[in-house]
């Protein structure tokens, strides 16, 4: 599951920039979109694993 992989890459480098951004200029922008990012994620590692499961009863 290699998808898996890159949306985690995605998301540890987002979450140390935005944090390294909003921790540094102190505008409170950034920590927005970091929670629109995990927010996202989430949702994407959701459905991903919805398909994922579907995809495997079909099989069955």
């Amino acid at each position: 599951m290699w998808w898996i992989r890159i949306l985690f890459v995605v998301l540890v480098l987002s979450t140390l920039v935005f944090a390294l951004l909003g921790w540094q200029t102190g505008n409170p922008r950034y920590w927005q979109w970091l929670k629109r990012v995990w927010r996202a994620g989430f949702v994407v590692v959701l459905l991903l694993l919805l398909f994922f499961f579907l995809s495997r009863l079909a099989r069955i």
